[in-house]
């Protein structure tokens, strides 16, 4: 069967109600402390381009009305031509009354355990995404590395890594650092930055990491990917208490108290990859790149794959179909894992790997290792990519389905997670302003989109990116100059 055009969200029962779930909070950091969950659903919370609009109605799935949320819906109403309503869990199960189970899908972000227990039993609803358990597994990133070294992966593996319990962050990051240090000093290069990336087990989206490196004389550490707020300590004993106060501050240890420590690699990239898993088949997005601010592993955006040099172009025709084979290999074998038939999963999934640069090339073959690509992490889930590909399609009026997708990614499309704007700027004028110039543009294939009207902003930018780009710089220059006029 081919499911290039099948919808994603179809069914053989016409479904009355389709509902997107942004549980980006509690699902995705569903570990993580209660200030770290909060500030997540309030700076994502509109963000939701994973809709079911084939649905007869279509709604969003919220814990109470705000202001902010019925204004952005009503703007995403206009945007994709069909009327989407907010809807609490309370007004879904009244409603859900006089629906069969069959005619009600809910979408989530990610279906964990949790959401599938929730949107199953207690909304009495289907849910869309990978088995639940798959998913618990899969973003985990203790018991995912550990699955990666089970499964003996050909060509990629987990960097150098060690499971620790936060609550001994220095003593094992220091042990860490020794074996580090001896393995690139028996290898004979130098130069080579001695470094550990800090990852609680249940992190995401780098809330609750800590990279930390040696620059110069000192020890550079990153907070949740923020290099613009990097600090500088004169030794380890500093850089990783530090690292430890901080990824104790962002998890609930009682929930999971384990994090990852792995070592700093010269990379050369960190693509991603997105993959639709639909009737026991697996299609691949391909790869596409992850936006990152100078001396930080943060992801602050992603685009369409453009490499930037013939080096890593030759990397992504080498590599790119390898990378999908190896993903599915993966998703199959954890599937079998849980005895999950493969045929009944629809939903999609995102793996991130890293491509050595030239001093982590020679680090391995003086090793002498057969060269292989890191695996970073696993998102079972819809990501920022897919959901903002899932956005623009709603935005063009087109069917939701794979060959759609691969059009949006074809044509180009780029995200940015936090466009600051002027203190001054307020961020709903600029939605407006967003929405009447990308009524304009859309006529030659281009769009503006606000994900959220928060400062920083949330954009999606699709067609021609970098006219895009700079038609949203102009609003925003014109709307602060009105501001300080007035």
């Amino acid at each position: 069967m081919n499911i290039l055009n099948a919808s994603l969200f179809g069914s053989r029962v016409q479904r009355k109600l389709g509902v997107g779930f942004h549980n980006v909070g509690s699902g995705v950091l569903r570990a993580s402390d209660t200030a770290t969950i909060e500030y997540v659903e309030v700076q994502y919370g509109q963000r939701c381009g994973h809709i079911p609009l084939d649905a007869q109605r279509v709604s969003v799935l919220v814990e109470a009305h705000t202001a902010d949320i019925e204004t952005h819906l009503d703007y995403l109403s206009l945007l994709f031509g069909k009327e989407i309503k907010a809807i609490t869990p309370d007004e879904l199960r009244r409603e859900h009354q006089s629906l069969s189970r069959q005619e009600v899908l809910i979408v989530p972000y990610i279906n964990v355990p949790e959401a599938e227990k929730r949107i199953e039993g207690e909304l009495g609803a289907e849910s869309w995404g990978m088995a639940g358990n798959m998913v618990s597994l899969l973003k985990n990133k203790a018991d995912f590395y550990r699955l990666i070294d089970d499964f003996n992966l050909d060509g990629f593996q987990t960097p150098d890594y060690r499971i620790a319990y936060v609550a001994d962050l220095p003593k094992e990051a220091l042990g860490f650092l020794g074996t580090v240090e001896e393995i690139v000093k028996k290898a004979g290069v130098s130069h080579y930055p001695l470094g550990v990336m800090l990852r609680a087990a249940e992190s995401d989206g780098n809330y609750g990491c800590s990279l930390a490196y040696e620059q110069g004389d000192l020890v550079r550490v990153v907070l949740n990917g923020e290099a613009d707020d990097a600090m500088y300590y004169p030794n380890w004993d500093e850089a990783l208490a530090v690292s430890q106060k901080h990824l104790a501050s962002t998890m609930n240890q009682q929930r999971e108290a384990r994090i990852v420590i792995s070592r700093y690699l010269d990379l050369a990239d960190s693509p991603g990859m997105s993959i639709v898993i639909m009737d026991g088949q697996v299609e691949s997005l391909g790869w596409n790149s992850q936006l990152q601010k100078n001396g930080s592993k943060a992801c602050i955006g992603t685009s369409t794959y453009r490499p930037k040099n013939a080096f890593l172009a030759r990397l992504q025709q080498e590599y790119e179909g390898q990378t999908a084979a190896v993903f599915e290999m993966l998703l199959r074998k954890t599937a079998q894992k849980f005895g999950v038939e493969f045929a009944s999963l629809r939903g999609v999934a995102n793996i991130d790997i890293m491509l050595p640069g030239k001093l982590e090339e020679r680090l391995q073959e003086k090793r002498g290792q057969k060269p292989v690509r890191y695996i970073a992490e696993c998102n079972p889930r819809w990501t920022n990519y897919t959901d903002a590909i899932m956005t623009v399609i709603g935005a063009n009026r087109k069917e939701q389905t794979i060959n759609t997708m691969k059009t949006v990614i074809k044509e180009g499309i780029a995200t940015i997670d936090k466009y600051h704007l002027p203190e001054n700027v307020d961020p709903r004028i600029v939605r407006e302003f967003i929405s009447q110039r990308d009524e304009v543009l859309k006529q030659d294939g281009t769009r503006i989109i606000c994900r959220m009207a928060k400062n920083p902003m949330g954009l999606i930018f699709a067609g021609d990116v970098k006219k895009a780009q700079r038609e949203v710089d102009a609003i925003v220059q014109r709307v602060a100059v009105k501001k300080m006029r007035i």
